[in-house]
């Protein structure tokens, strides 16, 4: 500082009362450049000297978490930080307390910002290792301890800016807090409620949510501070609170659309009464069905030899025996695997046809699987096209459909028994 004084004392066409601010000014610009050289320099080495371990050791988890988390970016800001704090007391004389009070600041809030970089780059690397970690589920821990910091961060940074000691700003923001939440509840909320929603990319504009509590069903079209509105798919449009998305629960659409697939869980329901063993004449006409054929010939040899080898004979139910519950079941099961539109190789998209429990209707025989479109009208059409087959082909496995009786119903019953009587 002494040296730049000096320098622009000389300067001629520089009035005397200015060159002590200009001398002060000028060493500000100086130590914030040298200040962030050396924060790049440091970061730099880190970085590389970091590459060259990771190369090493490629198979360490921890290094390479914190390397895509920048850890070792954040290690060298805060070497550069505690570096500064120890050696700008080298541009500072005792005479210019201005200067003094304003180095002071600018090192205390470069030392702050450092070590909260670096805390909240950690904090990232742990939960890339063990946020979703079924036997060590942290992630909500780790978010609570990020608004502890972030929370703590701000007061440090009032306390460097007013000069005031942090539990007397605490004892302000007490009192102002009481006021603001009663007048200021609304925002409060949502701000906190949009800061999680944003932090998590729970939501974003375009994405297709589905909230049941507030008859929303259709693309979010704005996010406010204190609602987020969204459009339906009639055209109305549904403003909901912000808060309501974090205490409420919503379904959003959007992997679905990543995935690319979409899913089909409907049932039909099965009339109890038509479901029995086949008999020969319904195995041989099945038989000729090309998707059942391997299937029957395979289970009939299965079937076959277990009775003979348990010396089955008397009466059917000693034995084991093909349904036509079961084997349309399989059909069903064959048939959708065989549509292209169904993605039936990847382990991660499940295709089944199973029995849910049976209710007062019957029993209910459940399609699982997923189309490779997500496109609405593509997934209809799709849909539509299995359930018309699988309702068509129901007698020939002498199965129907329950329906509950209508006035037609009934008035064909009793016209067939008067026809009877006669």
């Amino acid at each position: 500082m002494s040296i730049i004084l000096s320098y622009i004392e000389k300067i001629s066409f520089i009035p005397t009362e200015y060159t002590l601010s200009i001398a002060q000014t000028i060493s500000a610009i100086l130590f914030v450049g040298l200040l962030y050289g050396l924060a790049r320099l440091i970061s730099l080495f880190c970085n590389n000297m970091v590459m060259k371990i990771v190369e090493r050791f490629q198979s360490d988890r921890w290094l390479h978490a914190m390397k895509n988390k920048h850890v070792f970016s954040a290690l060298g800001m805060v070497t550069s930080a505690l570096v500064a704090l120890n050696t700008y007391n080298a541009f500072v004389t005792p005479e210019m307390p201005l200067f003094a009070q304003m180095m002071h600041k600018i090192v205390g809030m470069f030392c702050l910002f450092s070590f909260t970089w670096f805390i909240t780059t950690f904090l990232n690397a742990l939960d890339k290792l063990y946020g979703r970690n079924p036997n060590l589920p942290i992630r909500g821990l780790i978010q609570a301890t990020k608004i502890v910091i972030f929370l703590a961060t701000g007061l440090f940074f009032l306390s460097l800016v007013l000069g005031r000691r942090p539990m007397y700003i605490v004892t302000g923001l007490s009192a102002l807090a009481a006021v603001f939440s009663l007048i200021f509840k609304d925002p409060i909320l949502g701000f906190a409620a949009g800061i999680q929603l944003t932090t998590n990319n729970l939501i974003k504009i375009g994405d297709w949510i589905t909230v049941e509590s507030a008859g929303a069903d259709g693309n979010i079209i704005d996010i406010g501070l204190t609602s987020v509105r969204v459009q339906n798919f009639d055209m109305t449009i549904v403003s909901i609170p912000t808060y309501d998305l974090i205490s409420k629960p919503f379904k959003n659409w959007n992997g679905m659309f990543n995935a690319k697939a979409r899913r089909i869980q409907r049932s039909l329901v099965i009339d109890v009464d038509t479901i029995r063993f086949l008999d020969k004449s319904m195995l041989t006409r099945l038989q000729k069905i090309d998707l059942l054929k391997d299937y029957l010939k395979n289970k009939e040899s299965e079937l076959e030899q277990f009775n003979e080898s348990h010396n089955v004979k008397d009466h059917i139910l000693n034995g084991r025996h093909l349904s036509n519950i079961g084997t349309f079941r399989k059909y069903a099961e064959l048939y959708i695997a065989s549509r292209p539109y169904v993605i039936s190789d990847d382990p991660g998209f499940t295709l089944m046809v199973r029995q849910l429990p049976q209710t007062a209707q019957g029993l209910p025989l459940e399609i699982y699987c997923f189309l490779n479109t997500t496109v609405w009208v593509d997934y209809e059409h799709l849909q539509s096209d299995i359930f018309d087959h699988l309702f068509s082909v129901m007698p020939e496995f002498g199965l129907f459909a329950y329906q509950q009786p209508s006035g037609h119903n009934i008035a064909q019953g009793i016209l067939e028994l008067q026809q009877t009587k006669k």
